[in-house]
């Protein structure tokens, strides 16, 4: 096996492919080395979200303050819940190493424990052994204790491997909550939970949420209407529409339909299809989601994603009522992804775009875009995030 080393961190310039740094760079001339410095770090704050449908915010608010007394609220989205994150806080270093793919890697940064599946290669261990968690580039990012052997972990690729004892940050652990399990909250960001708020979903309407999985937003949809209309949600792939349904029926959504199909053909496959309101929440380059052990995401990448946003863009636009109104939302910072797909869906969609009622972010990048500034920006280094919502009316 080749030899494990561990280090204390890593240097922007180890950690962001040339064209993430360009693409920062072009948002934040002055500022771009904070921004990539606070995308290494988890959020200040996680939120979840209250389900309406089951609790009221305050009763919730008061069954998760013996846990985490610090919590907060916000006024504009009452159904958020914000929990703070801690740190930076020292990691004792063992002699032992277990290293960790990125998924499982970011999620350590958050708070969380280690699990089999989440193991690439590791030094022999026995239960009870003190462990130092590193990255594939081997930085420190948490110590434990293993609770299985090194052959146990890579071979049976399950169960909860490692306890992590110190943290870099201490973060909420709220999918073990029994509130999680009952359905009473869902952990989702507060960009997220804007983003259904600025559709503005009525009681009554038939609304599309053409990238529906896992089901967060799906269901924040369903709570604001009060379980009262239709929320269609489609997804390509079975086992995300599976996902889907599992959130729903945890969180008691009576009102969603959900369908495997590809959404970017809504207009073709069901020419009849017409709705009151459009969701896109469509695969992006997600440069703006924290914490990242790294980010390689080359420029090609980013204009493949942008070409293949811009045709959910295009069908959301024919199955909209006249007057209806389209979110888009993504959870990146690239120009490309956002304010150039708004030009797309001004020039070539018949869409125009109109004022969020809701915005606790900045304005959107000047560009020949008409009204660029009434899109959404959220900076990571002044909103904990890096998200963008455009709001359309047909």
């Amino acid at each position: 096996m080749k030899q494990l080393h561990v280090r204390a961190t890593l240097s922007l310039e180890s950690r962001f492919s040339p064209d993430v740094v360009a693409n920062v760079r072009e948002i934040f001339p002055d500022e771009w080395e904070v921004v990539l410095e606070d995308l290494t770090k988890p959020v200040r704050t996680y939120y979840v979200r209250c389900n309406t449908h089951k609790i009221k915010p305050a009763y919730l608010r008061n069954r998760l303050q013996r846990k985490y007394p610090r919590i907060s609220t916000c006024s504009e989205v009452p159904e958020a819940l914000g929990i703070p994150i801690d740190g930076p806080f020292h990691i004792p270093i063992r002699d032992r190493l277990i290293v960790v793919d990125k998924h499982t890697a970011e999620s350590v940064l958050e708070g969380a424990h280690v699990y089999g599946p989440g193991i690439l290669r590791g030094d022999t261990v026995r239960p009870g052994d003190l462990v130092t968690v590193i990255s594939e580039f081997g930085e420190a990012l948490a110590s434990g204790k293993a609770l299985m052997t090194t052959n146990e972990i890579l071979t049976f690729r399950k169960g909860l491997a490692v306890q992590i004892t110190h943290h870099r940050f201490h973060g909420p652990q709220i999918r073990e909550l029994p509130e999680f399990s009952d359905g009473l909250l869902y952990p989702q960001s507060l960009c997220a939970m804007i983003t259904s708020r600025v559709l503005e979903p009525q009681s009554g309407e038939i609304i599309v949420d053409m990238n529906c999985a896992p089901g967060g937003k799906l269901c924040h949809l369903s709570q604001l209407m009060n379980d009262n209309g239709i929320v269609l949600g489609f997804d390509r792939n079975a086992e995300k529409i599976a996902q889907s349904r599992k959130t729903a029926a945890n969180l008691g959504c009576r009102n969603v339909v959900l369908s495997v199909h590809d959404s970017r053909y809504l207009d073709a496959d069901f020419p009849d299809l017409k709705v009151d309101r459009v969701l896109i929440d469509p695969p992006c380059s997600a440069l703006g989601l924290r914490p990242k052990v790294y980010d390689f995401t080359t420029q090609e990448r980013i204009d493949h994603l942008a070409a293949y946003q811009k045709q959910f863009i295009k069908s959301a636009s024919k199955i909209v009522k006249p007057g209806g109104i389209i979110v888009y939302s993504v959870c990146t910072l690239t120009s490309g992804e956002c304010e150039k797909v708004v030009e797309y869906a001004e020039k070539e969609c018949n869409l125009r775009i109109v004022e969020q009622r809701l915005f606790l972010g900045s304005e959107g990048l000047s560009t020949s875009a008409s009204s660029a500034s009434l899109c959404q920006r959220f900076h990571p280094h002044l909103h904990d995030a890096g998200y963008f919502i455009a709001k359309f009316e047909r």
